[in-house]
């Protein structure tokens, strides 16, 4: 069945009012203002190493940071990541007290609150989600903390429901980098998403490092200091400010603390260093007024990760789907009375949302990360197959499948009801079956078609694979077919919609015409309003040139993703950081293709088979 859809295009206007720096408000200090220095970590789950490669890497960092705050009674740090926290906890158990302890005082500052530092742009939201409710709910149970920092740093673009994901998460705060549309943005101002939400949002505009790594003398640390807090008169909206101290998978600075103290008892000093965590320094900036609201999506950066190893984005929204139709089937056969495993449910999510963290959902990483990434999917697939076939088999084991014939259930687990094409695999072990024909659970006949077929020697049909249309499954609901096996071949040509040879297919509704040789559309009729939906060629492949926000190695990144003013085209200079518009572009390959959605086929061990509606794309040459 094919449906229209219909895009629309938002464009979001970016509110940026006076960039000069408010001197003092209330609640700061007049005399001598205060840098909230915040030494952290950023743990890359998985880029040039793979998932444990960077916890052999990163664990230790974690023990010197814990080393600091013993040794140390006024330093702070702040870690993110439950997929980093988790495994330390694990592996250094004696550690643990001394964890708590700390975040129980306010001074190991735990942020994020989600498995991993998401990509919150190319992913289902459903994800999103689960991030949240496996992250929250481990920081809550075992560290004992609500964690209210939302923390995208490192994260490829901001979509602008953002706001409002995060206020409904319980979260109080949004801090990143990337994604701003030029360099004047105040560093701390109140994003609205598109449903009017505001949350607080702190862009770092020297990125998350700029206070990490200062020199190990008193005259060149504080020149360093001095330097990097006049960095940020432009953007900061009061005498005090934050700066970030710390880089991917940094170690913490042990002799940074007694240079702070030696700092700070200068005279000339113009400013006060104090060791914080993020939570310090958004409760002095709630007690500033009239912060600036500014609206809009923080995008487009590296455009070319939006396809870039393309089937780690298949794997992980067909595996949205899978896990999510496993998750419903044990609630239906739970309310079944079938014991719940809730254990195993988030065991299966867990690599998906680890293989969500902001680089590997993008694709960028090394070969042999992303075969590691591959197992991880493979191995959330495993447990989401099993769950899905063994709650269903309880739930298929209450259905009354008694009849003539091959039972056929389609099960539909979307919240409202499902016409859509369903496929299965059937056998008959009766001789002299050539044929077959499908009747719904009135016995009227539904259209089907023969995808493929194994024979016996006399022709008879032993395995078939079948295609047809399930109409109004109910929601979270199944309906019943039966195929009935025939000994003369049934008449079909109602059952075949379109003309193959002609690249047409049709329905009650629409009439869809293609051009194989590109994969081009070039024509959609709607029958019920006699009229030609296309003026020229659709599903034609564009091309974009990604420049990205400069992405190399061991070099700063700009800000900027496109240069201030309407026209958003690179200059003759090819200015990195700079977006360019498109070009359209045919795609010349020969061979055809199509994408659909069928229901998925399962097959009970009771003989009957189950239909279990999902999203999938396939192939066809």
């Amino acid at each position: 069945m094919i449906s229209r859809r219909f895009a629309v295009l938002i464009v979001f206007s970016t509110i940026v009012l006076p960039t000069a720096r408010i001197d003092a408000q209330p609640g700061e200090s007049k005399a001598r203002p205060t840098l909230y220095y915040i030494p952290h970590t950023h743990w890359e789950g998985a880029v040039f190493k793979t998932r444990e490669g960077y916890l052999e890497m990163g664990l230790p960092n974690i023990l010197k940071a814990l080393r600091l705050l013993k040794t140390y009674p006024d330093y702070k740090f702040t870690l993110d990541q439950v997929a980093y926290i988790k495994p330390f906890l694990e592996r250094y158990p004696e550690e643990e007290a001394a964890f708590r302890r700390f975040i129980a005082e306010g001074r190991l500052g735990i942020v994020g609150g989600m498995d991993v530092m998401p990509d919150n742009v190319k992913p289902g939201g459903e994800l999103f989600v689960r991030q949240v409710q496996y992250g929250k709910q481990y920081c809550r149970e075992k560290l004992g903390v609500d964690v209210t920092v939302g923390w995208f740093l490192d994260t490829f673009g901001h979509h602008p429901q953002m706001p409002q994901l995060l206020n409904l998460a319980g979260y109080k705060s949004f801090w990143f980098c990337r994604g701003v549309p030029h360099n004047r943005l105040p560093s701390e101002f109140h994003w609205q998403g598109i449903d009017g939400t505001e949350i607080p949002a702190f862009w770092l505009p020297g990125f998350y490092g700029l206070f990490y790594g200062p020199p190990r003398q008193l005259p060149e640390f504080a020149k360093f200091f001095r330097q990097r807090f006049d960095s940020l008169n432009g953007h900061a909206q009061g005498a005090e400010r934050a700066g970030l101290a710390g880089v991917d998978v940094s170690e913490p600075e042990g002799y940074v603390p007694p240079l702070i103290e030696q700092f700070n008892r200068l005279a000339e000093s113009p400013f006060t260093i104090r060791c914080a965590v993020p939570k310090d320094f958004e409760a002095v900036v709630a007690r500033r007024r009239g912060a600036q609201v500014i609206s809009g999506d923080f995008n487009p950066i590296f455009q070319g990760t939006y396809s870039s190893r393309i089937e780690l984005k298949q794997w992980t929204r067909n595996l949205e789907g899978l896990l999510l139709n496993a998750e419903k089937l044990s609630a239906l056969a739970e309310w079944l009375g079938v014991p719940p495993d809730h254990e195993m449910i988030w065991r299966a999510w867990e690599p998906v949302l680890v293989n969500d963290m902001h680089d590997l959902a993008s694709g960028v990483m090394t070969d042999l990360v992303y075969e590691d990434t591959v197992r991880g999917y493979e191995f959330s697939k495993r447990l989401a197959d099993e769950m899905i076939e063994t709650r269903w088999d309880s739930i298929a084991a209450r259905i009354d499948t008694r009849g003539e014939g091959v039972p056929i259930v389609v099960f539909n687990p979307l919240g409202w009801p499902r016409t859509d094409i369903a496929e299965v695999e059937i056998g008959f072990a009766e001789p002299g079956v050539n044929d077959l024909n499908l009747v719904d659970a009135d016995g009227k006949t539904a259209p089907v078609q023969l995808l493929h077929a194994d024979r016996d020697s006399d022709g008879g049909l032993k395995r078939v694979r079948i295609i047809f249309l399930a109409r109004d499954v109910p929601a979270l609901g199944y309906s019943a077919y039966r195929a009935l096996p025939l000994r003369i071949a049934a008449d079909r040509s109602e059952a075949a919609g379109g003309d193959p040879l002609n690249n047409i297919i049709e329905n009650e509704h629409y009439r869809v015409s293609f051009n194989l040789a590109t994969g081009e559309m070039t024509g959609l009729f709607d029958k019920s309003g006699q009229w030609e939906a296309l003026a020229g060629s659709a599903n034609v492949v564009s091309r974009e040139q990604d420049k990205g926000d400069l992405c190399e190695l061991y070099r700063g990144l700009d800000a900027g993703s496109a240069p201030p003013g309407p026209d958003r085209r690179n200059s003759a200079t090819n200015t990195p950081g700079r977006m360019e518009r498109f070009a359209a572009g045919r795609c010349s390959r020969s061979s055809p293709f199509r994408t659909r959605s069928p229901m998925e086929v399962l097959q009970p061990e009771s003989g009957s088979t189950r239909v279990c509606a999902g999203s999938r794309s396939r192939r066809s040459s």
